[in-house]
């Protein structure tokens, strides 16, 4: 280590010290939501990045939700035209639109009667059932299409090709744009010229901590949570929050221009950005153990901009069993302060998948049969429309096993010890299956396209299918491979490949030797094979496997990288990958920024900048060695 880098980690040392975690991490505030926690979750062993990352996880996007106190009207905040046009929203869809208040009202009465016949007859498993979710869902470059151009920077790995969704670190191809480890501001980083210096800070107010963020269109729109201490001293339920979205003008990066926000009850959830259109997602709950009158309506409706839901926009469950709501409104980018629709469904708790025209949220029921109800909810231009619902058998893994390709979506579930696969028309019911796949195994990793889809189960070896989707209503298998270890993310990499990136294991699949890459030739969807693979021994666990949005991959420029972590702790790798030579790791370097946000490689041109908190290093993509690093 020469000078340069021993004065360059004393710097590291001394920053670290100055770090303050966001209010919404305080220990007594993070200890506090997790005894109110509403839905227990059960995380996979590989889940373990670090205590202090599941917090922040925790506090943005999750199923933690929260009640804020707020004065309002009622108003016509989401409502998506006359009450004959609200009706036609929901008629026939299996999703049924609340006709007044006091229904709703009405039906949460209904909810906490049920509980406590439940409570007083002991069994409370309908209402407190673990809930086989992934936290952190929606959770890669999903659909990126094979042979996609690369272009002079690279953007956010996304779930759905051409639905942007929002991270801890974006670039415009000049600035960068990174998370503050204390949650409340952003950082912009010019680095014109080869060299990396600092020119503004985008700082939110105390009580709001910012989860992500997107850049486009040259605009910085911040998403995360308010804390609202008056509503945690009064012991709502968990603690008080509401959902902000904060717009920034960046035709002067150095001096950025807030131009507009719009608030939502609840805590953040998620968002997604396309078409000139933010969709924002929040999860509000009523703490049923209140004595809330019919009048109080502010305190059981959920509010968008100060202003109560329509009543006709919320839609009641289909059975009795939740008092949370998902929370959905979208905004017009060149209308930044104003909520152009909204819409709120009652829910247990569950997750999201958005194609490029509709919205699906599913959940997970634990009843007498393990079974997943998805609802569906179309966007156009802004506008939500309430279209249909419908069930199938299992469980969903995440939003990589639930697909909408030509007017039908395909969703691959696990069923206690088997796994299934199924074809919904657009009412979202069945007109294709197939059932009982994989038995004494469950699904660990999917990716779909087109008229073929590939998913893996795993218990002892690594079955990976092939699936024939092109004809809907008679979906067949059509490949099977099978090899030690499994592989938790799937990209498609090039025309005729896909890339998986898993855990080594024994013949018996006992023993995890290591993070491994796979690279499977797909060009015969029905003789899958395994052509190249790589161990990173003693490498335990990489981020990408739960955060999809954690990889690097650009098939154009020929770039595999993320972080991952061994004895040593977190360290960048970067790969590239020749048909003939296999994989070959480019660069292994240590990641010096501190904090709970995950790291990220992103790159400008020809230099990869990785970035974690408050540190930024940069790296020649010619030799990967280090050119430049700032502390901010």
């Amino acid at each position: 280590m020469d000078q340069k880098e021993k004065d360059f980690m004393n710097e590291i040392k001394k920053a670290s010290e100055e770090i303050q975690a966001p209010k919404a991490l305080d220990p007594e505030h993070v200890e506090e939501m997790l005894k109110s926690q509403p839905k227990k979750f059960r995380w996979k062993l590989s889940y373990t990045a670090g205590l202090v990352a599941a917090c922040l996880v925790l506090v943005c996007g999750t199923g933690l939700v929260q009640m804020s106190r707020q004065g309002g009207g009622e108003s016509n905040v989401g409502k998506a035209g006359t009450s004959a046009e609200a009706g036609a929203d929901s008629g026939n869809t299996g999703l049924e639109a609340a006709e007044s208040y006091e229904e709703v009202y009405a039906y949460l009465e209904e909810y906490m009667d049920d509980l406590m016949v439940l409570y007083d007859a002991g069994d409370m498993s309908r209402e407190y059932a673990v809930e086989e979710t992934q936290m952190m869902e929606d959770t890669s470059a999903a659909d990126s299409a094979a042979g996609a151009k690369s272009a002079s920077y690279s953007e956010t790995n996304v779930r759905q090709k051409g639905v942007d969704e929002a991270d801890v670190v974006k670039t415009d191809g000049r600035y960068i744009y990174t998370l503050r480890d204390n949650g409340r501001a952003v950082a912009v980083v010019d680095t014109a010229g080869g060299q990396m210096k600092a020119v503004s800070e985008i700082e939110v107010e105390d009580e709001k901590t910012i989860c992500e963020f997107y850049v486009s269109e040259g605009r910085l729109t911040l998403t995360g949570d308010v804390y609202n201490e008056e509503a945690a001293s009064q012991g709502w339920y968990v603690t008080g929050a509401n959902t902000f979205a904060e717009v920034y003008d960046l035709a002067d990066p150095a001096k950025p221009e807030q131009i507009g926000e719009v608030t939502q009850s609840g805590s953040y959830t998620s968002s997604r950005m396309t078409d000139g259109h933010l969709y924002l997602f929040s999860r509000y709950a009523v703490n049923c153990g209140t004595d809330i009158m019919p009048k109080d309506t502010e305190l059981y409706v959920p509010m968008v901009n100060d202003r109560l839901i329509a009543e006709e926009n919320i839609y009641l469950p289909t059975t009795i069993g939740a008092s949370v709501y998902e929370v959905i409104s979208s905004v017009d980018m060149e209308k930044p302060d104003e909520v152009k629709d909204s819409k709120a469904i009652f829910t247990e708790g569950g997750e999201l998948y958005v194609s490029n025209d509709n919205i699906y949220w599913y959940e997970t029921k634990w009843e007498d049969e393990q079974k997943t109800s998805i609802r569906r909810i179309a966007y156009q231009d802004g506008e939500l429309t309430a279209k249909s619902s419908g069930t199938v058998k299992g469980y969903i893994l995440d939003s990589f096993c639930i697909d909408e390709y030509e007017g039908y979506l395909r969703v691959i579930t696990t069923e206690g010890d088997v796994n299934h696969v199924f074809v919904l028309n657009d009412k979202l019911k069945e007109v294709g299956s197939i059932t009982g796949l994989a038995e004494d195994e469950r699904v660990y990793s999917a990716r779909l396209l087109g008229d073929v889809g590939y998913f893996v189960t795993y218990k002892e070896t690594d079955p990976l299918f092939s699936v024939d989707f092109s004809d809907p209503e008679n979906p067949e298998i059509i490949g099977e491979l099978k090899i030690p270890g499994f592989s938790e993310y799937l990209h498609f990499y090039g025309e005729d490949k896909l890339l998986g990136i898993g855990m080594d294991t024994d013949e018996e699949g006992f023993t995890t030797n290591g993070v491994k890459l796979s690279m499977f030739d797909i060009s015969d969807s029905t003789d899958v094979k395994e052509v190249q693979k790589y161990v990173m021994e003693n490498v335990y666990s990489a981020d990408v496997m739960y955060d999809y949005r954690a990889a690097l991959i650009d098939e154009g420029k020929n770039v595999i990288g993320f972080s991952a972590y061994d004895g040593d702790g977190e360290k960048y790798y970067v790969f590239s990958y020749h048909d003939k030579a296999g994989f070959e790791c480019l660069m292994s370097e240590t990641v010096n920024g501190t904090g709970y946000q995950p790291a990220r490689g992103v790159y400008i041109d020809t230099t990869l900048y990785v970035v974690k908190g408050n540190i930024i290093e940069a790296y020649s993509m010619e030799n990967y060695q280090k050119t430049d690093d700032i502390i901010l």
